[in-house]
């Protein structure tokens, strides 16, 4: 074990594609079974609402489960960028909105029995319609708005249910935003 707490493990790339790789681990702890972990970049999420109340929310269709799904802005950290730059660029690109300001809430793991990647949550504060979205995301996303009650009733009703979106619904009440 390093003085972090991390266990050195042999680590083998077992399948890759441009947004993720399968990782094999060979954990010490394991004994000679290997462990499975998905790679990824860090990615980012954001609770931003508009000058009139409303929480931006995205429709799209997720491929893995099969059916679309109602989401906070995300997305994906590029090299060249910081967190923060990465979900302003997402906002206006999925939703065509920007923030006047954008407060950090944390840096959390999705599902740290599989993926080892960071998700980066924000909150932004009286975003605007620009109109300007991305070309291909016009296609891919449905604007949604919804009021603090809207988004809560969808999460008791179960018509909302990535975790990330409520956990973050969830802190932004705590921290005094919504």
């Amino acid at each position: 074990m390093n003085k972090g707490g991390q266990i050195n493990n042999s680590i083998s790339k077992v399948f890759e594609t441009e947004w993720f790789s399968i990782d094999a681990l060979q954990d010490i702890t394991l004994g000679s079974k290997p462990y499975y972990r998905l790679t990824c970049g860090d990615s980012v999420s954001i609770i931003a609402k508009t000058v009139d109340e409303k929480i931006i929310l995205v429709n799209q269709y997720r491929p893995p489960v099969e059916h679309h799904s109602l989401e906070l802005p995300s997305g994906y950290v590029d090299d060249d960028e910081s967190p923060e730059e990465a979900i302003r660029r997402e906002l206006e690109e999925e939703a065509g909105y920007v923030c006047d300001s954008v407060s950090y809430m944390g840096s959390f793991r999705i599902c740290p029995s599989r993926i080892n990647n960071w998700l980066h949550v924000f909150f932004g504060k009286n975003a605007v319609f620009t109109g300007v979205k991305d070309v291909a995301a016009k296609k891919e996303f449905e604007l949604v708005l919804v009021t603090k009650e809207e988004f809560l009733k969808l999460i008791l009703e179960g018509r909302y249910i990535e975790v990330a979106g409520i956990a973050m619904f969830y802190l932004a009440q705590t921290n005094g935003y919504l």
